[in-house]
């Protein structure tokens, strides 16, 4: 068995629903901050971990559960998100993300905003 050339792996994630945004959780433990990204590309949020690999302290798993050169997540985010305002919190390993939801205003709703703001 040999591990060692998968390069990508998951880690556990949670996405809970707010009334103003979506709140991702990713749990990974043993990545530091500073080696974690996440970026956007064609509407998908990205989030990938890259811990430092020492050639000389390779490992051949018995059984892998756990990434640990490195993961991979993407979330479609379906043109609900306002990608701009996406904010981030790391601690104890835990990499919280709030993707702020794009607000929907109906076409009467914005008339009527749009009335309010301009007199007559």
């Amino acid at each position: 068995m040999n591990n060692n050339n998968r390069l990508k792996h998951t880690v556990p994630v949670n996405i809970e629903e707010r009334d103003d945004c979506y709140r991702l959780t990713l749990y990974a433990a043993g990545f530091p901050e500073e080696d974690i990204t996440l970026s956007v590309v064609a509407d998908t949020l990205v989030i990938k971990g890259r811990a430092d690999e020492n050639k000389d302290e390779l490992v051949a798993f018995i059984k892998q559960e756990y990434p640990v050169y490195g993961f991979e997540r993407r979330l479609f985010l379906d043109n609900r998100v306002e990608t701009d305002c996406i904010s981030t919190r790391f601690s104890n390993g835990v990499l919280t993300v709030f993707l702020p939801k794009k607000s929907e205003l109906s076409l009467q709703e914005l008339q009527r905003q749009m009335d309010l703001a301009i007199p007559g």
